[in-house]
C-alpha cells in the first residue's frame, strides 16, 4: 500500500467535505429522526462526531483498499480517487456502497445511547449539525496533526457556538479527540462519555453470557473497564473475561484497517478466537472494534453496550 496517496486522501477529503471517506450528504443525522431530541439550552451536547455513522464507510474503503493492497498499480488507483473526489461524489459508485445491515445497526446503536440518556434523566442538547460533525480523530491517529488542529478548531468553535459547556461523546476515538482538541485550543469544554452518566434501562441482558471486548482507548487512557463491567452486571449479564482483558485488553486491528488491511484482519481473527473461547456472543464500546471483529468471525455473536443497555441487544 502506497501511504502516502492514502494520508493525502484521508486529509484531503477531510478538510474539503469535513469527513475522511466518502459519505452522502445528511447520512450523519439521519439516525436522530423522529426521536424529537432537538432541542438547546441544557449546556450539556450530544456529540456523535460521526464515528458510529461513518463506521458502515470506513468498513466499505477498508474492502477496497484490501482488494488493491500489494498491488503495483496501488498508488495510481489511490490518487485517481483524490482526484475523482474533487469532481464527482464517490459515495455514489456502487463499489463504495456500504452494507445496509451496518448503516441500520449505526443507528440502532446512536438511538440506544440517546434512549439510555433520557431514561437516565440526563438532560442534554442535540443540535445535528454540530453534534455530528466528525471529530477528526482518524488525522490524529494517522499523525496528520497540522490538518487535525485545522480540523478540529472548526468543531471546537461551533461546540463553542452552541453554548456547550460540557460534551457527551459516544465513542472513545471522539472522546480522546475532544480531550486533545479542547487542551490544544484552550478549550474550557468538560469531555464525558455517556458511559458515566447513565443507568441500564432493565435486565434485559438477565442470565446471558456475555465476553467483554475492551476499547484501547477506554481501558488504557480513560479507565472506563470497570464501569462498563458494572453497568452491564447491573442489565443482568454474567461477564466474561477473554484471556487478555482491561488494561491488558487486544487490539482489533483497527487501528491499521485503511493503512494494512490484511494485517488488520489477521489481528481482528487473533481477538475473535479469543472472545469465542469464553463465551459466544461478545460486547463491544466502538465502532471501529465492531466492525473489524465483525468482518473476522461470522460465528461471533456481536453487541455494542449501548444495546444491550438499552435492553435492544
Amino acid at each position: 500500500m502506497h501511504f502516502r496517496e492514502l494520508l493525502a486522501f484521508v486529509e484531503e477529503m477531510t478538510l474539503r467535505t469535513g469527513y475522511p471517506v466518502p459519505a452522502p450528504p445528511g447520512f450523519a443525522s439521519e439516525w436522530s429522526r423522529g426521536l424529537g431530541i432537538e432541542g438547546a439550552g441544557t449546556g450539556r451536547l450530544l456529540f456523535t462526531g460521526a464515528l458510529y455513522q461513518l463506521a458502515p464507510y470506513i468498513a466499505r474503503l477498508a474492502d477496497f483498499l484490501r482488494g488493491v493492497e500489494g498491488a503495483r498499480s496501488s498508488a495510481a488507483v489511490i490518487r485517481a480517487a483524490r482526484i475523482a473526489a474533487e469532481i464527482v461524489d464517490l459515495s455514489r459508485l456502487p463499489v463504495m456502497s456500504p452494507d445496509p445491515e451496518l448503516l441500520e445497526w449505526s443507528r440502532r446503536v446512536l438511538r440506544s445511547i440517546a434512549g439510555l440518556l433520557r431514561s437516565s434523566g440526563v438532560a442534554f442538547d442535540y443540535v445535528p449539525e454540530v453534534s455530528d460533525m466528525y471529530s477528526g480523530a482518524l488525522l490524529r491517529e494517522l499523525g496528520l496533526r497540522r490538518a487535525f488542529e485545522a480540523h478540529a478548531r472548526k468543531v471546537i468553535d461551533a461546540i463553542r457556538s452552541a453554548g456547550a459547556r460540557e460534551v457527551v461523546t459516544v465513542d472513545p476515538h471522539t472522546h480522546a479527540a475532544l480531550l486533545d482538541a479542547a487542551g490544544a485550543l484552550g478549550a474550557d469544554i468538560r469531555v464525558v462519555s455517556y458511559l458515566q452518566l447513565v443507568t441500564p434501562a432493565g435486565r434485559g441482558a438477565a442470565g446471558r453470557d456475555l465476553a467483554v471486548h475492551d476499547s484501547c482507548i477506554y481501558a488504557r487512557a480513560l479507565g472506563l473497564s470497570g464501569r462498563v463491567r458494572e453497568l452491564l452486571s447491573a442489565a443482568g449479564a454474567r461477564v466474561l473475561e477473554p484471556p487478555r482483558s482491561g488494561r491488558w485488553t487486544y487490539c482489533c486491528g483497527g487501528p491499521v484497517e485503511s493503512l494494512m488491511p490484511s494485517l488488520s484482519l489477521s489481528v481482528a481473527r487473533t481477538r475473535a478466537a479469543e472472545l469465542e473461547s469464553v463465551a459466544r456472543e461478545a460486547v463491544t464500546m466502538c465502532p471501529i472494534c465492531y466492525v473489524n471483529l465483525r468482518r473476522a468471525s461470522r460465528s461471533l455473536g456481536l453487541l455494542d453496550v449501548a444495546e444491550v443497555l438499552g435492553g435492544g441487544g
